[in-house]
């Protein structure tokens, strides 16, 4: 199950700067400075508008509740106010412009809904050669990557087809290792930021339970030199070299696009949903032609219809910015056309939602690349919310997992974490977010093929081409079937209809 939580305003707030630097950082985002500092032991709350702007008395109602304006969201209708009580809340519903004011929950993964990790069965990969790879196919890993085979990838690569620095991607997750051998050069760091910093994240306190601190402040203090938006989990990392790697150690769907990191996961992999709301706008205002949610987001919708809107406005912004969004189903088993209450980022508008199949057998994995995967036990599904399916690896043996890499700045805690101590710079799991990263990495290829801002025209390709590996047409597990490079790109005949 996920973890739900309303977020409580900070006593204090600091700002940090990036001393000792040695990477050149993006420009700070400018946000309205708070006035005051409210209650500690008050709520902070997502106020929706009735329209696209605040209504010209927003910020002096709130505070004659008692509350502040942490910031407004331009353009997209709605704000975070802090050091509202209960009372105040449901007073400030009330105004003119205002149609909902919901608390500002906190999301993420439980422990136990961690993508199963699997140790490497004594292969160190600092063992291994690691040359520059001129192909795809020369990654030192790569005959354990059966989810690329099984898509068509490397019948991709053979036709020339390996992405372009032009096209580039927005990984919202735990940061990017940006000096990890399969990513130096591929992450635009002037694009890159961490929102951990922001105002929002900064007086949200995504877990009690947890340690509280400045997570920026820890990259600087253990990690002298490095960027704050490097990644201290590795889950960030391993996406964005599933989806664009140099294939030293571990290839990518392409070889070319530039990835860019919007930091919005502490290393726990939680955060208040207004600050997963900021990242995809600070992505599509960024130039990101493909958006990759590796966001475990779930609250009830019929609790928190104010928010459900709030998620629909904020992804209808990115589309017209001209962004491809792709986002995980979910590891939960969930019956997306049965459970109506449950609204993930796969719910909203112009969102690709992708499931995860797994290798029949491990003994197929070099056989031939069609149809080698079935349906993920794990996997959430539905009809009414499932676009298309994606290799995400089956729980057991460790071969019909996913290979990842690992980011040289991890820190340890947690059972996914555990592949990657002691130097070692790959690992295995299982989980919807790789099922979606190689979907990602599609739809990069296609906008560098059919051109930028034609989201709707990259989504249709990906589902037209796919691979109808259920029952024929859109079925609750697979969508409109499991994904397929080698066809979408034209290079292998359409199936049969």
């Amino acid at each position: 199950m996920l973890r739900v939580a309303h977020c409580t305003l900070a006593a204090a707030l600091v700002t940090v700067a990036c001393a000792g630097c040695q990477d050149s950082a993006a420009p700070p985002r400018m946000r309205p400075a708070r006035s005051a500092v409210a209650d500690p032991a008050a709520a902070r709350f997502l106020v929706v508008f009735t329209g696209a702007e605040a209504p010209p008395d927003f910020a002096g109602r709130v505070a004659a509740l008692g509350g502040v304006v942490d910031t407004i969201l331009d353009n997209v209708g709605f704000a975070i106010a802090s050091g509202l009580t209960a009372a105040a809340a449901q007073e400030l519903r009330s105004a003119p412009g205002v149609s909902a004011v919901e608390p500002d929950l906190i999301l993420g993964a439980a422990d136990a809904d961690e993508p199963a990790a699997a140790d490497l069965a004594g292969v160190d990969a600092t063992e291994v050669a690691m040359g520059s790879s001129a192909a795809p196919t020369g990654a030192a890993f790569y005959s354990r990557q059966w989810n690329l085979r099984a898509i068509g990838a490397n019948v991709a690569w053979a036709a020339g087809y390996l992405g372009s620095s032009e096209v580039k991607v927005a990984i919202l997750d735990t940061g990017i290792d940006y000096r990890h051998d399969d990513l130096v050069g591929r992450v635009d760091s002037l694009r890159s930021t961490s929102l951990l910093t922001s105002h929002l994240s900064k007086t949200c306190k995504p877990d009690p339970g947890q340690p509280s601190g400045d997570e920026d402040e820890e990259v600087r203090s253990r990690f002298p030199g490095r960027l704050p938006f490097t990644d201290l989990h590795s889950h960030g990392t391993g996406v964005a070299a599933l989806i664009s790697s140099n294939a030293r150690l571990l290839a990518g769907v392409t070889q070319r696009t530039m990835l860019f990191s919007v930091k919005v996961h502490d290393r726990f992999r939680k955060n208040c949903i207004s600050v997963y709301l900021d990242g995809i706008i600070y992505a599509a205002d960024h130039g990101a032609d493909v958006i990759h949610l590796s966001i475990p987001l779930e609250f009830s919708k019929d609790s928190f219809p104010g928010i459900v809107a709030a998620v629909n406005t904020v992804a209808s912004y990115a589309h017209r910015k001209g962004a491809v969004m792709v986002a995980a189903a979910g590891n939960d088993s969930a019956d997306l056309d049965h459970d109506g209450t449950r609204f993930k980022f796969c719910n909203a508008v112009h969102v690709i939602c992708v499931a995860a199949t797994g290798p029949t057998s491990a003994a197929g994995l070099d056989g031939p690349w069609e149809n080698v995967d079935a349906v993920a036990s794990y996997t959430a599904f539905g009809r009414s919310t499932i676009n298309v399916a994606g290799p995400g690896g089956t729980v057991t043996p460790d071969s019909t997992k996913v290979w990842l890499v690992c980011s040289g700045t991890t820190l340890f805690g947690g059972a996914a974490q555990k592949p990657c101590r002691a130097g070692k710079k790959v690992w295995s799991s299982t989980g919807t977010s790789f099922a979606a990263a190689a979907t990602s990495g599609l739809a990069a290829l296609l906008v560098s093929r059919m051109g930028r801002g034609h989201p709707d025209q990259i989504r249709a390709a990906i589902e037209q081409s796919a691979d109808d590996l259920g029952p024929p047409g859109t079925d609750p597990y697979y969508g409109k079937g499991r994904i397929n490079v080698a066809r979408a790109l034209g290079l292998v005949d359409r199936p049969r209809p």
